[in-house]
């Protein structure tokens, strides 16, 4: 399945930089009856993407769906209230992409369409407006070859590749023009900016984050959790300055879909500030936490595969129902399995359950690792006898291997191949433990790097407010 994305690129021939551009898009907005606000209280919220000498600035927001109109009346609103262009750029299923432009009079004025979009469009495409879209070309003797991009783009894989090498031609960024809502995170380049009306009812209705915050707030604080300064929306609780739980939801913009996971500070990077889409190796959804610890002995609620609905205009389907719902279901489901990892060791454990019959130990030196910055392996090295950790769970997978391997009906050739894979990657993890073990120069560098890692880690959640 191929992206979707939806964001307006805004023309920025002054070369404003990133501190004059917020100030003259707050300064517009407030002529047009909207004042900035904190996130809890916003009724607009925009996400802007700076690049460097660049004259366009990227504008999206979460409210932006697929198909959404919101999107393409933004653009016209935006070109007309900062008296400039405005490109619409959709992607759709990464075929093809729409980019739509608008003048100062709010009006569309020409639409250009790349890619692969006979499925999608049924009357013939034509080629762009040399009028419309050759004053905003870095090089107006390069309309030609602008047009070629354009007639070439059928032939490639993803339509991104064609946006990709038809953005520098109008002075803009292929980070930029593929820039969308879900893969923000904040940073110098990424800011984030919340309206409201200047005269606000005082009746209205409560926010997601705000929300979340009361009701999952009021039960997850009491018990050792808090809420980090992130964008995202999860609480955050630290034991034994070790080993991080986290309970949580993502916002699919008609459900919730509740989340938990278990970190340590021993890993490459916490990334806690990425989003769950960025995460999801490792957060496990509410499904998860039921099929892999609960399955044999409790039902459970439809609404935990699902996700939770509401819907804004459906007063049986409030957004403050959803929320309730998702936190009495991650207490059910995930509080339990979290509230038993307490030890390294549980982490292990709890791995193993994730990540099905996993022995394998990570590779030395740490540093030349190849594996995941999410990744919790090292801590291996860290358990009170890992040799004999590692053969336990060795003993324990194979009869698990041997149930599979019934289940499943596979042939005696079948089963020989996997023993022998398992058992390569089991004298693999044994000569890595030596290694650490007896190697007292690789066993000392090891240690090093892990206190290292834990120091950057908890330097890390002190500046989110969580430890």
């Amino acid at each position: 399945m191929g992206n979707f994305i939806t964001s307006t690129q805004i023309y920025n021939p002054k070369l404003l930089d990133r501190k004059q551009f917020i100030n003259f898009f707050r300064e517009e907005m407030k002529k047009n009856g909207y004042v900035t606000t904190s996130s809890d209280e916003s009724e607009i919220s925009y996400i802007l993407r700076f690049a460097d000498d660049c004259k366009w600035v990227t504008i999206t927001s979460d409210a932006y769906e697929k198909g959404n109109q919101l999107s393409q009346s933004d653009a016209g609103r935006i070109a007309k209230m900062l008296r400039t262009v405005c490109i619409n750029t959709t992607v759709i299923d990464s075929d093809c992409a729409i980019l739509e432009m608008y003048g100062a009079d709010k009006q569309k004025v020409d639409t250009l369409i790349i890619g692969r979009a006979d499925d999608y469009f049924s009357e013939d495409i034509h080629l762009p407006s040399e009028s419309a879209w050759k004053p905003i070309l870095v090089d107006k003797s390069i309309w030609d070859k602008f047009c070629a991009i354009i007639k070439d783009s059928e032939g490639y894989t993803f339509v991104e590749e064609g946006l990709a090498k038809l953005a520098p031609f109008i002075g803009m960024g292929s980070e930029n023009i593929l820039f969308y809502a879900e893969d923000s995170d904040e940073n110098e380049q990424t800011v984030f900016l919340n309206f409201k009306k200047a005269e606000a009812k005082k009746e209205k209705k409560l926010t997601l984050n705000t929300l979340f915050t009361q009701i999952y707030g009021e039960v997850l604080e009491p018990l050792g959790f808090k809420k980090p300064k992130l964008h995202q929306l999860y609480y955050v609780r630290v034991i034994n300055d070790e080993i991080i739980h986290i309970i949580g939801i993502n916002d699919m913009k008609s459900h919730l879909v509740a989340f938990g996971g278990i970190a340590t500070v021993y890993r490459k990077e916490l990334c806690l500030d990425h989003s769950f889409r960025q995460n999801e190796r490792w957060l496990r959804t509410l499904i998860d936490f039921y099929a892999k610890w609960h399955i044999s002995n409790k039902p459970f609620n439809q609404e935990i595969q699902s996700g939770f609905h509401y819907h804004e205009y459906i007063e049986s389907k409030p957004l403050s129902k959803a929320v309730q719902n998702a936190l009495n279901e991650s207490m059910t489901w995930i509080l339990p399995v979290l509230d038993n990892v307490k030890t390294l060791k549980d982490v292990a454990d709890y791995d193993e359950c994730v990540f099905k019959n996993h022995i394998s130990v990570i590779s030395l030196p740490l540093q030349e690792s190849l594996a995941a910055p999410y990744s919790d392996a090292s801590i291996r090295f860290l358990l009170n006898d890992p040799l004999a950790d590692l053969e336990q769970r060795y003993t324990s997978s194979l009869k698990l291997i041997d149930e599979e391997d019934i289940r499943c009906n596979r042939t005696q050739e079948e089963i020989l191949r996997n023993r022998k894979e398992y058992e390569q990657r089991y004298n693999e993890s044994c000569e890595r433990i030596h290694m650490f073990l007896e190697d007292k120069e690789m066993h000392d560098q090891t240690l090093e790097e892990l206190a290292r890692r834990k120091k950057h880690n908890i330097e890390m959640l002190k500046k989110y407010n969580v430890y």
